[in-house]
C-alpha cells in the first residue's frame, strides 16, 4: 500500500495516546518517589502540565491509572522474558531471566520500584494486576524447575527466591550504587544464585 493509500490516523487518537503515555510516565516517576498513596491526581496533572480532568478522561480513577501502569509494565516484562528464555532450559534459562529482569530494572527504574513496592500491599484494588505481574515474572522459572523435577512448592519458592533476589539487588544497585556497571551487578547476582 502506498503512503497516500494508507488510512490516515485520527489526530485525536494520536494525541490521546500521547497524553495517556505522558500521564503514566509522570505518575510512575511520582509513585516511585513518593508512593502511590502520597501522590495526588493534582500532583500528576501538574507534572504533565495538563488539567486534572484530562487524567480522569483518560483513566477513570487513580486506581485505574495504577492498574494501567501495572498492565503496561507486565506486558513489557512478559515480552522481555519471552525473548530472553525462548529455546532455553535449566541454568541457562534461569541466568537469562536474571539478566532480563536486571535490564528492565536498569531501563525502567521507577516502574520497577513501584511494582516491587506495591507487590506487598495486599489491600489495594489493583491487587489482581500486581498478582498478574508476579505470575509473569515467576512462570518461566516455575515451569522450567518443575520440568527438571522440582516439586510444586520447591519450584514455587525457588522461583520466588530468584526473582526476589534479582529485583532487590537491582533496586539496591540503582539506589545505592549507581556507579556500578550492569556487568558487575549481573556477575554478582549470578554468582550468588549459583548452586
Amino acid at each position: 500500500m502506498s503512503a497516500s493509500a494508507q488510512p490516515k490516523q485520527d489526530g485525536r487518537v494520536a494525541r490521546r495516546t500521547g497524553t495517556r503515555e505522558a500521564i503514566m510516565d509522570a505518575a510512575t516517576e511520582l509513585f516511585a518517589a513518593r508512593g502511590v498513596t502520597s501522590t495526588s491526581i493534582d500532583d500528576i496533572a501538574a507534572a504533565v502540565g495538563i488539567a486534572k480532568g484530562s487524567i480522569y478522561y483518560n483513566f477513570e480513577s487513580k486506581a485505574g491509572l495504577v492498574e494501567e501502569i501495572m498492565a503496561r509494565n507486565s506486558e513489557l516484562m512478559a515480552a522481555a522474558l519471552r525473548s530472553a528464555t525462548r529455546g532455553r532450559t535449566g541454568p541457562d534459562l534461569r541466568d537469562e531471566v536474571v539478566r532480563a529482569l536486571l535490564r528492565l530494572v536498569q531501563e525502567h527504574a521507577a516502574a520497577a520500584q513501584v511494582m516491587v513496592t506495591e507487590l506487598f500491599r495486599t489491600e489495594r484494588s489493583w491487587r489482581e494486576a500486581i498478582a498478574r505481574w508476579r505470575g509473569l515474572a515467576l512462570s518461566p522459572l516455575i515451569d522450567d524447575l518443575r520440568a527438571s523435577g522440582a516439586e510444586g512448592v520447591v519450584a514455587d519458592v525457588q522461583a520466588a527466591a530468584i526473582v526476589g533476589a534479582t529485583l532487590m539487588a537491582g533496586l539496591e544497585w540503582l539506589v545505592f550504587h549507581p556507579e556500578r556497571s550492569y556487568d558487575q551487578v549481573i556477575a554478582a547476582v549470578l554468582g550468588t544464585l549459583a548452586r
